[in-house]
């Protein structure tokens, strides 16, 4: 029978033991956070990519909505200083929002 290696025994080989014990750990942690940084990141850019082709034309239209707004407040002031009343303005066409007036759904009951 050959004889296997003394073990080490007291704190040396406690030691010893855990050293390796620690390493293994930290090849293992290492592997797996490595796999979970590369989901993370596949997550990151699908959420990323979603949102600016979801979400970038809504903002873009947003905005566009705001500008159009402005703009009528801008031909309402015009034609109130020509003499046009708010019912012959809305009968044009133009907004509550535009005409200075809350809308229907903000008015309190």
């Amino acid at each position: 029978m050959p004889a296997s290696p003394p073990k080490e025994g007291g704190i040396k080989g406690f030691l010893g033991r855990a050293g390796t014990s620690f390493y293994a750990g930290g090849l293992y942690v290492r592997e797996k956070s490595w796999m979970a940084a590369k989901m993370a990141g596949n997550v990151g850019f699908v959420l990323a990519t979603t949102s600016i082709v979801v979400l970038m034309p809504l903002i873009f239209e947003i905005m566009r909505e705001g500008q159009m707004i402005e703009s009528d407040k801008l031909q309402v002031k015009d034609l109130r200083q020509q003499g046009y009343s708010d019912g012959q303005l809305t009968e044009i066409g133009f907004s509550k929002v535009a005409l200075g007036q809350a809308p229907a759904v903000l008015k309190a009951t």
